[in-house]
């Protein structure tokens, strides 16, 4: 028999209540509790699971059986880490002391994940104890995600090509209330330093200012270089490889929230007129540069100086089709070739990802944004995630058509105090992954 929200809810709120945080203040005992309660539950849903120690967190790995053992093979994935709940003074409630107020759970982990992955893994666990699961699934969740971790990805790529059907990641949500989606794509990222050099040391403005190179106005020049006009569009140098949306896509943005709000519940201006005008566009099918901070050395002292250092850290996403350190690679040869003599260069990786994207007609696509409208009675938008998520692009290097989608809302506070998910929308996301496993039996 099938249980109740009220009975999930409170099961969640048991997972929730263990402070799996990842991101530096937790405990490997906490990591490990969560771990073990999500092992747990899968063996109680009538399948088996282990834990798979890895370098940093383990990996939960577990198998439910489809009701006839047989059907297509499909992958579950989600996150048991969560974020850090600083500054602990601005929820609330306490981050770990789950509690519904107006409607919606509050706790850390709410959304992003526990909730989201709570509400598949009840989902499927929900048709195997009414002998109706189609799919036999392979369920794997991390403890790294929130950390940029890659012992996941490592697992799936040891996985033997043609392990799995499709797969389905509840990490993700609807673009608004009464608006489901699926993400067909993700973004890459590289995230990474460049420093300009243009002397020994730093010099007296007084008396070189106006005549000595400044490593910051270098710097910045070259910032705006990567740009190429007004409009915020790269160099098309860092184009190679973008392919244009797909139809589907192209009719989804047209459906969305009005691009001046979203900014405007984000807390920022828009880039301008032609953003605003093409901005899922940007934000999720071109490549797109930020700088995330700019400084010279002492730059909160006083001092007027030339100075002969100065360093910007940036942020790059990429879209599918393009290949990380080739894009890398262009960045660096433009910007050489833009630098006046006597200034020198220096980059420096933090990290590196590649994007992904997937044919949204494509029959596992197809199948759950069918069944996720059945399901809800709602719209479901075709698009991507703006942001990386480096599980996807590994199973779309492995030829497996993956369903990103989930319960979540936009402003549900992900990072941020006072996380929630609200109850309705958790019982959407049951209704939408029995849906979608129901469905992925005739793949």
């Amino acid at each position: 028999m099938s249980r109740t929200t009220e009975e999930l809810i409170e099961e969640l709120c048991e997972f929730l209540r263990i402070p799996s945080i990842s991101s530096g203040d937790g405990t490997p005992e906490d990591i490990a509790a969560a771990a073990m309660w999500v092992r747990d539950r899968i063996v109680a849903a009538g399948g088996t699971a282990e834990l798979v120690p890895t370098q940093v967190n383990p990996l939960v790995v577990g198998q439910l059986p489809s009701s006839t053992g047989t059907g297509p093979r499909v992958l579950l994935y989600g996150h048991y880490d969560v974020q850090t709940v600083a500054p602990l003074e601005d929820w609330t409630t306490p981050p770990f002391e789950p509690t519904i107020r107006d409607g919606a759970l509050y706790a850390r982990g709410a959304s992003d994940d526990k909730g989201n992955f709570h509400a598949l893994l009840s989902a499927a666990a929900g048709l195997a104890a009414e002998g109706a699961l189609p799919v036999q699934l392979t369920i794997v969740l991390d403890g790294e995600e929130e950390v940029g971790g890659h012992s996941v990805i490592d697992w799936i790529e040891q996985q033997p090509a043609g392990s799995y059907d499709a797969a389905v990641v509840f990490d993700a949500g609807f673009v608004a209330p009464g608006h489901a989606a699926i993400e067909a794509g993700v973004r890459g990222v590289i995230t990474g330093t460049i420093t300009v050099r243009t002397g020994e040391r730093d010099a007296h403005s007084g008396l070189y200012g106006g005549g000595a190179l400044n490593a910051a106005h270098v710097l910045s020049r070259l910032i705006s270089d990567l740009e190429a006009g007004p409009d915020g569009r790269l160099h098309e140098s860092l184009m190679a490889g973008v392919a244009p949306a797909s139809p589907i896509e192209e009719a989804a943005w047209a459906t969305l929230p009005d691009p001046a709000g979203e900014l405007a519940i984000a807390g920022i201006a828009p880039k301008g007129p032609e953003a605003l005008a093409d901005y899922y566009r940007r934000t999720t099918a071109m490549p797109t540069f930020d700088v995330n901070a700019i400084t010279c050395r002492d730059a909160g002292a006083n001092r007027t100086i030339v100075p002969c250092e100065a360093t910007a850290a940036v942020s790059f996403r990429l879209v599918g089709g393009q290949d990380a350190q080739a894009f890398w690679q262009a960045i660096q040869d433009l910007l050489h070739s833009r630098a006046p003599e006597g200034a020198t260069l220096e980059f420096a990786v933090r990290g590196m990802a590649e994007g992904a994207a997937f044919d949204p007609e494509l029959p596992a696509i197809r199948l759950a944004r069918e069944a996720i409208e059945a399901a809800t009675g709602m719209p479901c938008a075709v698009t991507r995630s703006g942001g990386a998520i480096p599980l996807v692009t590994a199973l779309a290097k492995q030829g497996v058509p993956t369903v990103l989608s989930g319960c979540a809302l936009p402003n549900d506070r992900i990072h941020a105090p006072d996380e929630h998910l609200r109850v309705d929308q958790y019982a959407l996301g049951v209704a939408m992954g029995r849906a979608i496993l129901t469905a992925f039996g005739q793949l």
